[in-house]
């Protein structure tokens, strides 16, 4: 799944002696190059079974045009542009400030997040403001508070109807970051102990410095190292808090000496009393990581005798695209360890997609046969785990971290920890830059067809875990007692 939020408070890496920039030009062009990119390589254009895809890209940059009317400054840009966006309800479509211009942040001295029963409480203040923490948000302005945050919250970051979006994005409620298209509360009514308290807003400046701590409060999420550890119960620990599939990114030249060493060691994890699967911090990325592990864990034959969790994909059609898919095969070509598995599945892609385009047609598919690994990859059987495997999921999994949450528990293990996001039927992204020149989209190339969890459906854990997810040893001690 794509990853992060814009950083609104960046330096601006374009030197500052460019002549003023025309936004409402700006706005015009990078969102009409927006909906073209997806009109011409997204699935949802041609996709009999999303009828109203076309009409919502259509709408979302008729609005975003209409102010382009008014665009005088680089919010109104900015917000314009994620509002276009989030019309679409999908992590995979996205739009990527590369160059943000800086945008002085203000707060009322305080930020709100979720409790664990979805109300909306204080997270983090600073001393002087009259409302402690964990007194919960009533109102403001006389709007009730859930209704105040899709309004000012989700509206620019989509999916609202997801606990885990509401949860993460929480703590924006409160933060100005120049947005034309919201007002500023003024009042707001909490309750303290019990008893209602009106507090009128003081609104100051959040400085750079202070930002990252105090929204990291609202959202508390651990970013553990990709390692693998056996605890002193003989537990096995793999941290898996990345899927990217690029052979020379970071997350790769962590996971193939740690996947290496599985399939050394795989006996003796295999015979272990427990093994925990964690993918806090885990966004998405490849399939084929988590594939790999399954392998090591259940074997090749188990999976390939699993139900198919899709009827085929379909891909979308266009240069583009298919340029996309040659740039990943070029990648693994140049890597040593690339996975000979993701090397022929950029084959079978490329030339599918290759074919397609010269008969002209607007979809290729993919079907779940083709997938399959060769038998001699498969079909030597292994034992089974002798203990329970767990899979620890945070707020943020998502993607080809869902994907392995999927696959994981079909083959037998339990999802622990705290509900996922979710992604729509529509993956695999690519990048395509804007006119502008700071700011790309990001536009998924393939349809799922058939997938049994649905779309924008995320997966709920079978114990959930309620404490902090940043403390491992106590999350540990806790895994111990499950049963």
């Amino acid at each position: 799944m794509y990853k992060g939020y814009i950083a609104l408070t960046l330096p601006l890496l374009a030197a500052a002696a460019e002549p003023p920039r025309d936004w409402a030009e700006t706005l015009r062009a990078d969102a009409t190059a927006f909906h073209d990119a997806i009109a011409a390589n997204h699935p949802g254009p041609v996709n009999r079974l999303d009828p109203g895809f076309a009409r919502r890209n259509d709408a979302g940059l008729a609005l975003a045009l209409r102010r382009a009317a008014t665009a005088r400054d680089y919010p109104v840009y900015l917000w314009a542009m994620r509002a276009y966006v989030a019309g679409f309800d999908d992590g995979h479509v996205a739009f990527d400030v590369k160059q943000p211009v800086p945008l002085p942040l203000r707060w009322p001295g305080f930020l709100t997040t979720l409790d664990g029963a979805e109300r909306m409480v204080v997270a983090t203040r600073d001393n002087d403001v009259a409302v402690p923490l964990g007194a919960r948000l009533l109102s403001c302005d006389g709007i009730p508070a859930d209704t105040l945050a899709a309004r000012v919250v989700g509206k620019f970051r989509g999916r609202w109807g997801l606990a885990s979006q509401r949860a993460a994005t929480a703590g924006r409620l409160f933060i100005d970051a120049g947005n034309p298209y919201v007002r500023r509360p003024a009042r707001c009514r909490f309750a303290v102990g019990g008893t209602p308290r009106d507090v009128v807003l003081q609104w100051r400046d959040l400085p750079d410095a202070e930002f990252d701590t105090r929204f990291a409060a609202t959202a508390p999420r651990a970013h553990p190292e990709i390692s693998a550890a056996t605890l002193a119960d003989g537990t096995r620990w793999i941290t898996l808090s990345g899927f990217d599939g690029n052979p020379a990114g970071e997350d790769a030249k962590a996971l193939v000496p740690l996947i290496a060493g599985m399939k050394a060691d795989a006996a003796a994890i295999r015979a272990a009393p427990r093994i925990v699967l964690d993918l806090r911090d885990n966004n998405g990325g490849s399939s084929d990581w988590s594939r790999q592990i399954a392998t090591i864990l259940w074997g090749g034959a188990a999976i390939r005798a699993l139900p198919s969790d899709n009827d085929a994909v379909d891909w979308r059609v266009s240069p583009g695209n298919l340029a996309t898919i040659e740039s990943y095969r070029a990648a693994w070509r140049a890597a040593p360890d690339a996975s000979p598995e993701a090397m022929r599945w950029g084959d079978r892609v490329a030339a599918g997609l290759r074919s397609a385009l010269a008969r002209g047609d607007a979809l290729w598919r993919e079907t779940d046969g083709e997938n399959a690994s060769p038998a001699t990859d498969v079909a030597v059987p292994v034992a089974s785990p002798n203990g329970r495997v767990y899979v620890l999921t945070d707020l943020g999994c998502g993607s080809a971290c869902l994907d392995a949450v999927d696959l994981w528990t079909a083959l037998g293990a339990v999802q622990i920890g705290q509900e996922t996001t979710a992604d729509s039927l529509y993956m695999d992204i690519r990048r395509v830059p804007l006119p502008s020149g700071f700011a790309q989209a990001i536009v998924p190339m393939k349809v799922y067809r058939g997938r049994k969890r649905g779309s924008n459906v995320p997966a709920a854990p079978v114990h959930r875990y309620t404490g902090d997810m940043r403390d491992t040893p106590t999350l540990q001690r806790w895994v111990a007692t499950l049963q």
